[in-house]
């Protein structure tokens, strides 16, 4: 029962999140500027660092996500409503600000409970495949719908499947724990530990590069021709090839160590970047996500894995959101804001080649020192 719960969850959860990712025309449509959209996107990424790691140590305190995950969903639902009526650059800067420090922390929070429910950690890529595949559904019919009824849609589908995953994620069978053990000072001790560290240092360089292209992809190949349903597309071709990716997950973990997991992520995601980089194709620039399905893919099971291991068990909610914090916080803000105001005096396709560099320079930091395999 618990582990068709959470494959329902995650199936709403990113069915929602599949609406909610034609963000960036929304700002397009109300007359914002490149570098003002890169200010939005970096936003939601500086809310996450500190947002995170209070909303980690705050679930592990109270022994209870289900609490935290209540109050993130509602006020991120309730945030999400407002936007609509916003037109404003100063508006829209404050409604992120809101919506983020609520929705951010989901995504790790929810990750950690499902490692908690379930038997063995290296089944976490089969039920994480049924996101992928609500990602997958979300993008193609929510593009479908705002063809048809216009963008501002978006934002109440987004805020009725997030009202559904609540009440999916009220029903998981999550034991409520004691608080008396917690302790700041070993929910930091994780970077004490030098591993962790350059794991971090190297997420944080390849989601620099992975934050740019979110935030600016669509726009790059809608300047191309794409209509919002080609662009619900691609999106679509990136969540579904993810699915047999996750599906493998286990086989590649306990064949391959975790460096080398991330280090050919990493270069996968170069490799994709090079081909935004140098071709004009619109087809191509289309189905070359199929890489990015098959390096996110990697790089979230194996880390999302990488984590659970190493963070004392009373804590890996903090762990995750530490992680979080860092790649997808520091790493989107730094990420959005270099994007927003390189894009200022180069073309797209330069930074995509940038990038593509940023992301085979990562790899280094993964073998400065040899690490023993985790398993």
């Amino acid at each position: 029962m618990k582990y068709s719960l959470l494959k329902v969850y995650y199936f709403i959860f990113a069915f929602g999140t599949g609406a909610f990712q034609f963000l960036n025309l929304y700002y397009v449509d109300v007359g914002l500027t490149t570098a003002q959209i890169g200010i939005l996107f970096a936003v939601g990424p500086f809310v996450m660092i500190f947002a995170q790691p209070f909303w980690g140590m705050l679930t592990d305190y109270w022994g209870s996500p289900k609490i935290t995950l209540f109050i993130m969903i509602i006020g991120s639902l309730a945030t999400a409503l407002f936007f609509p009526f916003s037109f404003e650059f100063e508006q829209l800067l404050y409604l992120n600000i809101i919506y983020f420090f609520f929705q951010s922390s989901i995504p790790p929070i929810a990750d950690a409970t499902a490692l908690s429910l379930l038997d063995d950690r290296n089944d976490f890529g089969k039920i994480r495949l049924w996101g992928s595949f609500g990602y997958a559904v979300g993008v193609m019919s929510v593009g479908k719908i705002l063809d048809l009824f216009g963008l501002q849609l978006m934002f109440i589908l987004h805020s009725c499947f997030l009202l559904i995953a609540l009440l999916l994620a009220l029903r998981l069978p999550i034991k409520k724990g004691g608080k008396k053990d917690f302790s700041i000072q070993k929910a930091v001790s994780l970077f004490k530990n030098p591993a962790f560290i350059m794991f971090l240092l190297f997420s944080f360089l390849v989601h620099l590069t992975v934050h740019a292209n979110n935030s600016f992809y669509a726009i790059y190949i809608q300047n191309m021709g794409a209509t919002l349903t080609i662009v619900g597309f691609a999106l679509l071709i990136k969540s579904i090839f993810e699915i047999p990716f996750f599906a493998i997950s286990s086989k590649l973990m306990s064949r391959f160590s975790f460096p080398f997991l991330l280090s050919t992520a990493a270069i996968i995601y170069a490799f994709r970047w090079l081909i935004l980089g140098y071709s004009d194709g619109l087809q191509i620039l289309v189905w070359s996500q199929i890489l990015l399905s098959l390096s996110y893919a990697i790089q979230y099971f194996v880390s999302v894995a990488y984590v659970d291991v190493i963070a004392p068990e009373r804590y890996r909610a903090t762990g995750q959101t530490f992680y979080w914090a860092v790649t997808f916080g520091l790493g989107g803000l730094v990420g959005n804001i270099l994007a927003g105001f390189l894009l200022d005096y180069v073309e797209i396709d330069e930074m995509y080649r940038l990038a593509g560099l940023l992301s085979l320079a990562s790899v280094i930091l993964l073998w400065i020192k040899p690490k023993r395999r985790i398993q």
